[in-house]
């Protein structure tokens, strides 16, 4: 099962089988996103690896060991310096996003992290770079259906972070609804309170689109109709918790109260669950195992096609 995920988060704070290091052509220490993978790593064993390797294009990517770093790899891809986009740079941009996922799977890297490349020093704008940093992952995961990977974006930035959550979510357009999973209806035992949570901008889009399991193992099915956000087990279908949003962030929720189906008899422990239930469905963590829509793959296959 593969998915992307992107996370407001340090990179070198990822506990993955693979970083990957923005890098220049010489695969020299830098600043930024560079200079801290250098510094977790080790410089002079790191650095002393890139020069055995000596040199990488623009649009590709090498790969060394992770040495102190919590990754087994590091990936460096080098991505380009946008001089307004009429240079080659998607193209280039896309190469070294692509090719990083290749020697990801040549490694047997099952899950990976990337920084927002080129987004630093080399001045490519972040809403441009979603567009084509999504876009790689999604290709290669629809075209490696059979090797799952796991990939994250790690984005300290708020403005790239909200950017990357709306890119996703227009990448991402298949909404669940209730006929997707068993749903079984709330029971007449259950109870009601007030959750208070503000949502930040882009995490509602998540939750609409609501989450579809491949494997009983996911746990949750949830789906929305109008304001009102259905969440079931997956494994058996019961509706646990229906929660009606409101604008003024104390939403009204209704909680299984059925000791059959559900265990918990406190409101006091549902809020704390289901808070932290929430912040794992806000992220943008999506399941591309799953079908996509026709008419977005066909594009971005035919992009794609069209750069040979």
């Amino acid at each position: 099962m593969s998915w992307i995920c992107i996370e407001k988060a340090g990179i070198t704070d990822k506990s993955v089988d693979a970083i990957v290091n923005a890098a220049n052509e010489g695969l020299q220490a830098g600043s930024g996103v560079c200079g801290a993978i250098f510094r977790a790593a080790g410089y002079e064993e790191l650095q002393q690896a890139c020069d055995a390797i000596g040199h990488c294009d623009t649009g590709s990517a090498v790969i060394t060991p992770g040495f102190r770093s919590k990754a087994t790899y590091i990936i460096h891809a080098v991505g380009p310096i946008w001089y307004g986009g009429k240079n080659g740079e998607a193209e280039k941009l896309y190469g070294a996003y692509y090719t990083s996922l290749k020697l990801a799977k040549e490694n047997d890297v099952h899950s990976i992290c990337f920084p927002l490349i080129s987004t630093g020093v080399y001045r490519y704008p972040a809403d441009e770079a979603w567009k084509v940093s999504l876009r790689a992952c999604i290709d290669f995961i629809t075209e490696e259906k059979n090797y799952d990977i796991r990939i994250f974006f790690a984005v300290p930035d708020d403005d790239k972070y909200e950017t990357g959550i709306k890119t996703l979510n227009e990448l991402t357009k298949k909404t669940a609804v209730r006929t997707d999973w068993k749903a079984l209806d709330m029971p007449e035992k259950n109870e009601t309170f007030i959750l208070r949570r503000h949502f930040k901008e882009g995490e509602m889009d998540v939750l609409r689109k609501g989450n579809v399991p491949q494997e009983m193992e996911d746990k949750w099915f949830w789906y929305m109709e109008g304001d009102t956000l259905y969440a079931h087990r997956s494994w058996t279908g019961y509706c646990i918790y229906v929660i009606r949003f409101r604008d003024d962030d104390e939403h009204l929720v209704t909680v299984n109260r059925d000791p059959d189906q559900y265990g918990s008899v406190s409101a006091d422990e549902d809020r704390v669950s289901l808070n932290k239930l929430l912040d794992w469905w806000c992220q943008p963590q999506y399941d591309y195992y799953h079908e996509w829509l026709s008419e977005t793959l066909d594009t971005l296959k035919k992009k794609k096609n069209k750069r040979g």
